[in-house]
């Protein structure tokens, strides 16, 4: 990776040498003011330059490359207020190109999964690229996990903001309309991340976007076995033998899926249970809410050595719920260590999956008078 270091916004402390420096530390840090650096990050095979952005604040810092607006390092503090890295993701650009897992990025322009790549927008059905056949997953072949990001930040007395923007052509990957998207990374001194998904569009077209980001709360090489999860939902959706939903709800109380009340990841991670066989873990959308658009709290993750907390709220419908089943040693990650499977955990806000396939599931459709807005907010804390 290269580290040469572009510019610098701050309002304080002056961020100098490795974009990716005290990313682990073993001491508490001093406090800091928001600030913003950039630095080059590398060349994709394409000949593509990526910048890397580094966001810091009192109690969180964030870096992002500006290919798939993945976050690449998510640093908070513990419970004795030593920062550590709490996502998963690689150490250089060409494993995020090459040996993608969706690591950190932002999904679109349909997260999840869409049954045989049929789309029905205003009556007609449209036929979306299928890069996980015979179904499409995540946006397709070059979802916006795969493209690079036009990036401008901004600070101001108690946060740090990158935004990114992009336009995907009509008929990228199958789906109608000119698409203008917008996300915005802010972080805020009390220890809090909001990303903000916009977008507009020239005509009728789906939008589903999502961050992919997998945390492991430990800062070390645990597994996320031992991390508490609550998820605020008494539904979740059933998946078929194939990992596409039926159009069916299912209660999750008292069953291997029921998070309603704080429960260790590897309680019931090897249940019998027929879901979890099909995910081979929790791959699952778990509905909170019959209506989008307040933004409310969805899920709590703990991991009770460091004590950090992960509280998240969205004005989305539920959330995906993603044990990194499909990790194993053949990924190296940061600092050469090879993942292993419930290495991270993936809490992916959204819509319903596979609902432009599915007739029982409602569509959201964007539109030219009808803009698309979504917030989900990570709020890191210690107890």
């Amino acid at each position: 990776m290269m580290k040469t270091k572009v510019k610098t916004w701050i309002g304080l402390v002056l961020v100098i040498g490795s974009a990716c420096s005290n990313v682990t530390s073993n001491q508490p840090q001093a406090v800091e003011k928001p600030s913003v650096s950039v630095f080059d990050y590398g060349v994709l095979s394409s000949g593509k330059k990526v910048e890397q952005y580094r966001l810091v604040a009192n109690n969180i810092k964030l870096n992002v490359i500006t290919y798939g607006g993945i976050i690449t390092h998510l640093e908070v503090p513990d419970k004795n207020g030593v920062f550590a890295d709490v996502v998963l993701g690689f150490d250089e650009l060409s494993s995020y190109e090459h040996r993608n897992r969706f690591f950190g990025a932002i999904i679109g322009r349909y997260a999840n999964r869409i049954s045989h790549g049929k789309a029905l927008i205003d009556g007609t059905e449209y036929q979306l690229s299928t890069n996980r056949k015979p179904h499409q997953i995540h946006g397709g072949y070059q979802g916006f996990d795969k493209v690079v990001w036009q990036a401008k930040s901004a600070v101001s007395a108690n946060s740090a903001s990158l935004i990114l923007t992009y336009t995907s052509a009509d008929q990228e990957e199958g789906y109608p309309g000119t698409l203008n998207a917008e996300v915005t990374y802010q972080i805020f001194n009390s220890g809090k991340l909001a990303v903000t998904f916009k977008a507009n569009t020239d005509k009728a077209t789906v939008f589903n976007p999502t961050q992919h980001s997998y945390f492991n709360l430990s800062g070390t090489g645990d597994t996320v076995l031992g991390h508490r999860l609550t998820l605020h939902a008494k539904q979740m959706v059933e998946l078929d033998d194939d990992g596409i939903p039926t159009g069916q709800l299912l209660a999750v109380k008292n069953t291997a899926l029921d998070f309603l009340t704080p429960k260790k990841i590897g309680q019931d991670i090897n249940s019998q249970n027929k879901q979890i066989i099909i995910g081979k873990g929790y791959d699952h959308y778990f509905k909170a809410k019959h209506t989008r658009g307040e933004l409310t709290e969805i899920a709590q993750l703990y991991e009770p050595v460091s004590g950090r907390k992960l509280t998240v709220s969205t004005t989305e419908m539920g959330v995906q719920l993603y044990s990194a089943n499909y990790l194993d040693e053949s990924v190296i990650g940061k600092n050469g260590v090879a993942y292993h499977a419930q290495q991270g955990v993936c809490l992916e806000t959204g819509q319903m999956p596979n609902a432009p396939a599915e007739p029982a599931f409602k569509t959201l459709l964007v539109k030219p008078e009808q803009p698309f807005s979504s917030t989900t907010e990570f709020v890191f804390t210690q107890h």
